[in-house]
């Protein structure tokens, strides 16, 4: 199971995709809906572009978010 996300960078209008595996048989909630989200803040998530972090908070991350992707 996995999620894949197509992330715009807020800093230099970068387009770009970006994939996690779902870990220890978790299932990870929509994107970009009022539900709980839980969006890894530990790791960065940089852009490829400029190198800008892109989650620092859950939030940040949610309004960079175009597309999201979920698999099993």
């Amino acid at each position: 199971m996995g999620t894949a996300y197509k992330i715009k960078c807020k800093h230099c209008g970068t387009e770009f995709q970006y994939s996690m595996s779902a870990t220890f048989g978790l299932c990870q909630e929509c994107v970009g809906c009022e539900c709980s989200t839980h969006v890894e803040t530990e790791l960065p998530i940089r852009c490829p572009s400029c190198l800008h972090i892109l989650n620092r908070t859950p939030q940040e991350f949610n309004e960079q978010v175009e597309t999201v992707m979920m698999w099993d």
